[in-house]
């Protein structure tokens, strides 16, 4: 009687209101968190990760981790874990270079969770508070460098960046002005105009950061696919066309008002041509270099790579007696598919673009939460090419956390739609009618 009584207390306390109101605060807390601190982060990520297997639902949990968005996730991990028996670094690299693929088993739990949780739509709202309080701090910091958190310079790459590193910022920046450009969207197509203006006046002020202040190249090239995506959602070819006329109208614009996009973007084949004339180890330089040389470490090993955390090894091997930026070391190649087929070969590259393949479907469909997830889909395939974004902390987590609030958002409304067929959704707001059995309860 006394152990049936306290399993009994045990499973109403995992699944009572305080148990599930815990787990949404540290999301809330991670989505807060994720632009401003790395060790903050992790340490929130245990906690709310024992949460969610704590209150684990069992056959909910089984039916959503055999969805493909789960499962690409989990062998993306698992074909880590087998490549460090492999790695020619040796076992011990094998498993440091694992380290980056862990958050890939947080996914499916996330997913899982937010599928259950009525609050994800706070974790996105937290994420969003989050950057237009670092968008100010950036603006104060524009004017008195002096109060960054960072040390480093106060201008160049440093410029406006009063945490962390321009890259980051950018990222961020980019995805809250594509965002907040798509809801304005969504508002303005259900004549919600103040929630449609409020949406643009902040994805203005974003966008006046990122041309005005500080900008990374991959920002550059990864915003306007982003929106030319949104626009060819809500309005097939035409708008996308559109689209495309207004923004280098806009692009033009910014060009000729902003020195510091001009020598952002100028500076690219500057220092390409440096690089071809000279060897000089600048930015653009350096990843050719990378490219170059990842290639030919992709060629000896296509089948299954040279095995996880092998990339630091491979590039140390290569630079001996070089000079210039071929003697450059990197444990990063700075592109996405060539991390992956470095490390695993074809094999890897079929989960990595399985990954994105799946995920792209996931948020195929109609609605503000779909096409925010899509966002972040597409951000983080497009900084693929220029960074391993999937393997980087703030870029991955960003993927992860995006991908699973949105991805539990859509499978919780396919659950709710399903049961009732009168349910209805606006965008991202949700709309649930009264049973029967309330009304009638209301009607005495």
């Amino acid at each position: 009687m006394n152990k049936t009584t306290a399993r009994q207390r045990f499973e109403s306390f995992r699944t009572s209101r305080l148990w599930i109101a815990a787990a949404d605060l540290l999301a809330m807390l991670l989505a807060v968190l994720l632009p401003w601190s790395t060790s903050a982060f992790s340490i929130l990520a245990a906690p709310l990760l024992a949460i969610i297997c704590g209150s684990v639902d069992v056959p909910m949990f089984v039916r959503s981790i055999r969805r493909p968005a789960s499962i690409v996730a989990l062998a993306f991990f698992v074909l880590a874990a087998a490549g460090a028996f492999w790695s020619e670094a040796g076992f011990a690299a094998g498993l440091h270079g694992l380290g980056p693929l862990i958050k890939f088993l947080v996914l499916p739990f996330l997913l899982y969770y937010f599928e259950k949780s009525a609050r994800g739509g706070w974790v996105i709202g937290a994420f969003l508070f989050s950057c237009v309080a670092l968008l100010i701090y950036s603006w104060i910091v524009v004017f008195e460098p002096t109060l960054a958190l960072k040390t480093g310079r106060c201008c160049g790459e440093d410029y406006g960046v009063p945490i962390r590193n321009y890259i980051d910022q950018s990222q961020e920046f980019g995805i809250c002005l594509v965002g907040l450009f798509s809801a304005a969207l969504f508002f303005l197509e259900k004549k919600m105009w103040k929630q449609a203006i409020l949406s643009g006046l902040g994805a203005v002020a974003f966008a006046g950061n990122l041309v005005f202040v500080v900008v990374s190249r991959t920002a550059i090239v990864g915003i306007p696919v982003m929106l030319v995506v949104v626009a060819w959602r809500h309005g097939g070819r035409r708008s996308m066309l559109a689209m495309m006329g207004v923004g280098a109208i806009l692009f033009a614009a910014a060009w000729l008002a902003s020195p510091h996009l001009r020598a952002r973007v100028l500076s690219t084949y500057s220092q390409f041509q440096e690089y071809r004339d000279a060897g000089v180890p600048s930015s653009v330089g350096k990843r050719l270099e990378f490219w170059r040389k990842s290639a030919g470490f992709f060629s000896e090993a296509l089948l299954i790579g040279h095995g996880t955390g092998s990339v630091l090894q491979l590039f140390q091997q290569d630079a001996v007696g070089r000079t210039a930026v071929s003697a450059e070391v990197v444990a990063n190649p700075h592109n996405q598919t060539f991390s992956a087929a470095i490390q695993w070969g074809i094999v890897g590259l079929g989960v990595l673009y399985a990954l994105w393949i799946a995920h792209l479907r996931l948020f195929w469909k109609r609605g503000l939460i779909a096409e925010l997830g899509l966002i972040v889909v597409v951000q983080n395939m497009v900084g693929s090419l220029f960074n391993s974004h999937l393997f980087d902390f703030t870029e991955g987590w960003l993927y992860v956390l995006g991908v699973g609030v949105a991805g539990g958002m859509i499978a919780r409304r396919a659950i709710a739609s399903a049961d009732s067929p009168a349910h209805k959704n606006i965008g991202c707001i949700e709309v649930q009618p009264q049973s029967s059995t309330t009304s009638a309860a209301k009607e005495r």
